[in-house]
């Protein structure tokens, strides 16, 4: 597995209302894009997307300190942790609302 280049950030109102400066604080220090993206149906927020070994995934309840945790090593080394895996949503895996 590679670094990440870009994370999609989803920007529905209950991801919005999620408001979680630990990982607005945690994309910021990270060398990766990131890229806005409208509601995701997950509603579990905060919502992110990346791309690993070739597919779009998503991650739900990115708020916590073990999760950005795990994003900040997933986005730095492409290893995908135990706390990640359990947030993936496995319904919207390789798919984006456009």
């Amino acid at each position: 597995m590679t670094a990440l280049r870009r994370i999609l950030v989803c920007r529905g109102g209950d991801c919005r209302k999620a408001k979680n400066r630990r990982l607005s604080r945690a994309l910021d220090e990270l060398d990766v894009a990131t890229v806005d993206v409208r509601c995701q149906k997950l509603c579990d927020g905060p919502v992110v997307g990346c791309e690993i070994d070739g597919q779009l995934e998503w991650f739900e309840r990115v708020r916590g300190d073990k999760a950005v945790n795990a994003l900040r090593v997933l986005v730095r080394t492409g290893q995908l942790s135990g706390v990640l895996r359990k947030r993936r949503s496995k319904n919207r895996s390789g798919r984006l609302r456009a």
